[in-house]
C-alpha cells in the first residue's frame, strides 16, 4: 500500500467517525418544550409534531418518556434513514414503555427508510372496527432497483388497529421490497385485517422482500374485517418473500369475521408466493373463520417453492393442521417439506382435517411435496381426515408426486385417517402408522374405502417397497393423545408429553430410513429436539423414543 492510498483510507475512517460522532440523542417528555433542543431529557421536546418536523441523520436516536402516552402518528422518509452498524432508532427511555395513541392514524410510518429501528413502544389505534383507522408500524417502499435494508421492529406492543398491527409493503405493480427485516418479541392483538403482514406486488420473475426473520412473537384476537373482500384475520402472513424464518412465535384466535363467500380464509401462520420459507417451533391454535373457508394453523400457499413447515404444534383449529394449497392464478408450487410436526384437534369447520391439500391447475399444481415424521390425532369433532386431499375441481386432482413417509395418522372412531379421491397424481404412502380408537381405520382411496391397510395394500400396492409389505395398522402407544392442549409458551414447546411414545410402542426403531432409501435430508432431530436416530433406527411419528429418565436428565 503506498503512502497516497493510506492516505484515502484514514479520510475515508475520518469521515465515517465523524458521522458517527454527529449523530444526536432526542428526548420527548410529557413535561418538555417543543422549544428546547430536545437533546436531554432536562431539554426535552413535548409532541410527536416536533419529531415529524425534524430530519434525523445515521445513528440518531429518538427516546419517549416511559410509561408516558404520547397523542400523533409518527413519520419519517428516506431522509431519516441510517445504517445496519449506525440505525436511526425509536425507542424510550427511562421505566417502562412509552405509548404511542395515534388515533385513526398509523401509529408509525416510514417510507424508504433504511437503517431503521423500533423498540420498547407500544402503539394503540381507534379500535380495529374504526372504518377510517390505519395500521399500527408501517414501511413501504416504491424504491425501483434498491432496497432499503437492516429495518428492526423489537419488544413492541400493537393493538386497535384497523388494517395490519405491522406491515411490511413494497409498492403494487413493481419490484419495490426491503431486505434484512428482523421482527422480534412483538405483542399484536385486537387489529382488524391482520397481525404481522409481508405484501409485495408479486411480479413473476423475482420475490420483492429478502431475508426476512420473524421471532418470539405473539399475534392473537386479530379477528378479521366483517364484509370485506377476500381473506381477513391473518396472525403472521408473508408473500412475496425470498429466504425467511418464522420461529417461536404463537398465534391464537384469530380470522373470526371473515365472511366473504367467495374467497379463501385467514391462517395463524402462513407464507405464499414466497421462496426458502422456514416456520418452526411455533404454536398456532383456536384461529377461526364466518366462511368455512381456512381459519386453519399452519400453511404454505400458492407459489410457495422450497418452504419448509417443521418442529410446530397445531391444534383446534377450525381449518386444517397445515395447508398445502395452490389458488388459481399462482406461479409455481413444488419442492416443499412439511416434518416433525404435531396437530390435535384441527378441522372444526368445513372440510378440514390434520394434514389436508388443495389445489388448481395452475402452473402445473402441487408438485413434489414430502411429508414425513408427523403425528396427527383427529378427534370426534374433526370434520375431514388426518391427511386429504380436498379437490379443487370434482372429479379430478392436480396434486402431484406427494411422498408420505413415517407419520402416524391417530383418529377417534368413525374419522378417516386418509382421504384421497383421486389418486391418480403419483401419491407414495410408505412407512406410515394408521390406527382409530375402537373402530378398523377408514381409507378413502378413489371411490372405495377400506378398513383395513391390508386390504388397502392389497388393491393400491401403497405401503409396499419391491415385494415386502411396509407401513403399520397398530395402536402407536402414545403417552396421552387428544390430551395435548394448549402450551401457551413457544420455548416449552417440548414439554408437551402427550404425543411422545411409549416404551411399548410398536414404533420403535421401525421408520424406514428415508436419508438411505430416498437421498431425503431428514434433519439432525425430533420435534423435542431429540437427535435422530435416538436408537438403532429411526421412529416413526413427530417423536423419537427417549427413556424418561433420559429426558428428566436432560
Amino acid at each position: 500500500m503506498n503512502r497516497i492510498q493510506y492516505l484515502a483510507i484514514l479520510f475515508v475512517v475520518f469521515l465515517l467517525l465523524a458521522s458517527v460522532a454527529r449523530a444526536a440523542n432526542y428526548y420527548i417528555c410529557s413535561s418538555g418544550d417543543d422549544s428546547n433542543p430536545g437533546t436531554s431529557p432536562e431539554q426535552a421536546w413535548k409532541t410527536i409534531d416536533k419529531v415529524n418536523e425534524t430530519t434525523f441523520k445515521v445513528g440518531d436516536s429518538i427516546f419517549f418518556e416511559g410509561s408516558k402516552r404520547f397523542k400523533g402518528s409518527l413519520r419519517f422518509d428516506a431522509a431519516d434513514s441510517g445504517t445496519g452498524v449506525n440505525p436511526v432508532t425509536v425507542g424510550s427511555y427511562g421505566s417502562g414503555r412509552a405509548t404511542v395513541i395515534s388515533g385513526n392514524r398509523h401509529g408509525l410510518y416510514a417510507e424508504n427508510c433504511a437503517g431503521f429501528v423500533v423498540k420498547d413502544l407500544n402503539f394503540v389505534g381507534s379500535g380495529r372496527t374504526d372504518p377510517n383507522g390505519g395500521s399500527g408500524v408501517y414501511f413501504f417502499t416504491d424504491l425501483i432497483g434498491e432496497k432499503p435494508e437492516c429495518i428492526q421492529i423489537e419488544n413492541v406492543q400493537i393493538s386497535g388497529y384497523r388494517w395490519e398491527g405491522i406491515h411490511i409493503a413494497g409498492a403494487r405493480g413493481s419490484n419495490s421490497g426491503f431486505r434484512d427485516v428482523r421482527i422480534t418479541r412483538a405483542e399484536v392483538f385486537d387489529n382488524g385485517d391482520k397481525g404481522i403482514a409481508f405484501s409485495g406486488s408479486q411480479p413473476r420473475g423475482d420475490w420483492v422482500h429478502k431475508e426476512i426473520y420473524v421471532g418470539k412473537c405473539k399475534v392473537y384476537d386479530n379477528l378479521g374485517i366483517a364484509g370485506k373482500k377476500g381473506h381477513t384475520g391473518n396472525g403472521i402472513i408473508l408473500s412475496s418473500v425470498d429466504g425467511a424464518i418464522i420461529e417461536f412465535c404463537e398465534a391464537y384466535n384469530n380470522g373470526e369475521f371473515c365472511d366473504d363467500p367467495c374467497s379463501g380464509g385467514p391462517i395463524g401462520i402462513w407464507a405464499w408466493d414466497s421462496h426458502k420459507v422456514v416456520i418452526q417451533y411455533c404454536e398456532s391454535y383456536d384461529n377461526k373463520t364466518a366462511n368455512e373457508k381456512d381459519g386453519g394453523g399452519f400453511d404454505l400457499d400458492g407459489g410457495c417453492v422450497n418452504c419448509v413447515m417443521q418442529y410446530n404444534y397445531s391444534h383446534g383449529n377450525y381449518g386444517a393442521g397445515y395447508g398445502i394449497y395452490q389458488y388459481a392464478g399462482a406461479r409455481e408450487f413444488k419442492d416443499n417439506v412439511i416434518r416433525y410436526n404435531i396437530s390435535e384437534n384441527d378441522g372444526l369447520a368445513g372440510r378440514y382435517g390434520g394434514i389436508n391439500l388443495w389445489s388448481t391447475n395452475s402452473s402445473g399444481g402441487i408438485q413434489n411435496t414430502k411429508i414425513y415424521n408427523n403425528t396427527v390425532y383427529i378427534s370426534h369433532d374433526t370434520k375431514g381426515a388426518a391427511i386429504a386431499d380436498l379437490p379443487a375441481v370434482e372429479g379430478t386432482t392436480y396434486v402431484y408426486n406427494t411422498e408420505i413417509y413415517n407419520n402416524i395418522f391417530l383418529s377417534a372412531a368413525g374419522k378417516k385417517v386418509v382421504d384421497i379421491p383421486h389418486p391418480s397424481g403419483s401419491w407414495s404412502f410408505k412407512g406410515n402408522c394408521y390406527w382409530s380408537s375402537g373402530a378398523p381405520p377408514e381409507i378413502v382411496w378413489g371411490d372405495k374405502t377400506y378398513t383395513s391397510l391390508a386390504a388397502w395394500r392389497s388393491a393400491t400396492a401403497q405401503e409396499r417397497m419391491g415385494d415386502s409389505d411396509v407401513g403399520f395398522e397398530a395402536d402407536p402407544k402414545l403417552i396421552d393423545p387428544a390430551k395435548g392442549g394448549t402450551v401457551g409458551d413457544v420455548h416449552r414447546l417440548v414439554s408437551l408429553k402427550a404425543y411422545q411414545l411409549q416404551s411399548s410402542s410398536p414404533l420403535i426403531d421401525a421408520a424406514l430410513d428415508i436419508k438411505s432409501l430416498f437421498g431425503i435430508d431428514v434433519g439432525k432431530h425430533d420435534y423435542y429436539g431429540t437427535e435422530i436416530p435416538s436408537g438403532a433406527k429411526f421412529d416413526i411419528g413427530a417423536a423419537e423414543f427417549v427413556h424418561p429418565s433420559s429426558r428428566e436428565a436432560d
